[in-house]
């Protein structure tokens, strides 16, 4: 390997996250909503390719849009000034709304999709889930849509893991990406998104059904992510390290097989080869660092933003709360700071206590204390920290809490009879 190209390309991967500081430290919320879009009367996915399917809905809205996406022929996706919507593998609908101050005006655009969207799925006798993971289909009867790089992740996934066909096909979630201010704004707030995971996972956990049946514990996708692929899902090592930071980052990126690589203005499949074989002996460009920016799927990702993942999609209320309570964690910093100075923890505490929730649910525990506990204490440490009126937006969550139950558990129960048809 050439070790001059190396430091240049570590250092190019670096010099992009420290562009990423927000030195004026206005902070902003993003927020990505992936929906499955289901026949109403059997809840079996809308593919792709069927008559009046999603490639046909795309078709539909594209009049409304002033932007759209194509890979050949194929229309993947749309955009305006407020949001743009894509596609996941199986034609899972995500909206991803631009950066705001206000979880306010990010529901209103929210709202305004659901308006432009709402006329087409009536028409069509469909429905648009906030769910978790596929209602009725099994993933094994869903094509993935025409893009090329799902076409070559799903062939990495068939050895990298045992559930990345579940992973492309059956899984929907909501991502909210925060701004950072300097290195040790990012570390902080890094850390502390991890800290605080397993209880964004039991807060939001929206996923009753695995494969056409109801799942017996908590957590499905929590499951599904932990048998993708070690080499670029859950945790980067080294997080709770002295020394972690942007150069840690870009070391584990530098590691990583990206799946595919560039080449002759196209994609080709890649494999096992990392980030380090292919980038050896030539210096990495702006495309190339996005393109490998995207190819990590860690529980907590670092662009330009931090980007925490770990959520189901759920219902507009419950985004609402989970946008509170990401707001009421990091946009002060002595609320982020203060919950890792009381929980002194490591990478493999983290994955305890996802262990205890998914087993025990409410009555698992976060770093040895009761999971109801931490989680009631966390939204009262949060609400503390809203105004506006904000503060009242995580009243779902504190319900979920009281009751010690989920979004899956209530679904499970309104619809137990139609799960063990």
């Amino acid at each position: 390997m050439n070790s001059y190209f190396k430091q240049q390309n570590l250092d190019i991967l670096e010099d992009y996250f420290h562009n990423g500081c927000k030195l004026n430290c206005i902070q902003k919320l993003g927020m990505e909503i992936e929906h499955i879009i289901v026949h109403k009367e059997s809840r079996k996915a809308v593919t792709y390719y069927e008559d009046h399917g999603i490639g046909w809905m795309l078709a539909q809205l594209k009049p409304y849009y002033p932007h759209f996406t194509y890979e050949k022929d194929n229309l993947l996706g749309l955009s305006n000034a407020d949001y743009s919507i894509s596609l996941e593998p199986a034609a899972q609908f995500e909206i991803s709304i631009a950066p705001r101050e206000d979880i306010r005006t990010i529901m209103r655009i929210y709202r305004s999709f659901l308006n432009r969207i709402q006329p087409i799925l009536d028409q069509e006798g469909y429905e648009l889930w906030n769910i978790g993971y596929q209602p009725e289909s099994h993933v094994d009867d869903l094509p993935l849509i025409p893009k090329k790089r799902y076409r070559y992740m799903d062939q990495y996934f068939r050895t990298s893991g045992t559930r990345g066909r579940n992973m492309m096909r059956g899984t929907a979630a909501t991502q909210i990406s925060i701004d950072y201010c300097s290195e040790e704004d990012f570390v902080r707030k890094y850390r502390t998104a991890y800290l605080i995971m397993p209880a964004i996972r039991l807060l939001t956990d929206n996923a009753p059904i695995f494969e056409g049946k109801p799942w017996p514990g908590h957590l499905v996708r929590t499951k599904i992510w932990d048998n993708v692929d070690p080499k670029r899902c859950g945790i980067p090592d080294g997080l709770f390290d002295d020394d972690f930071g942007f150069h840690t980052y870009a070391e584990y990126l530098w590691n990583m097989p990206p799946v595919m690589k560039p080449e002759d203005g196209d994609f080709v499949y890649s494999g096992e080869d990392r980030v380090s074989d292919i980038w050896s002996e030539k210096r990495m460009t702006p495309d190339d660092v996005e393109h490998i920016l995207s190819m990590t799927f860690v529980d907590v990702r670092l662009k330009n933003y931090v980007e925490i993942r770990g959520a189901d999609s759920m219902p507009a209320e419950y985004m609402m709360a989970y946008l509170a309570l990401v707001k009421g964690v990091f946009f002060e910093q002595e609320v982020a700071q203060g919950l890792l100075s009381r929980y002194p923890i490591t990478i493999e505490d983290i994955h305890k206590a996802d262990q205890s929730l998914s087993r025990d649910g409410y009555q698992g525990e976060i770093y040895g204390v009761p999971a109801n506990q931490f989680t009631a204490e966390l939204l009262e440490m949060v609400k503390d920290h809203l105004t506006n009126g904000e503060e009242k937006f995580l009243d779902p969550f504190i319900l979920l809490v009281n009751q010690k139950t989920t979004l899956a558990a209530e679904y499970q129960k309104k619809n137990l009879r139609r799960i063990l048809k």
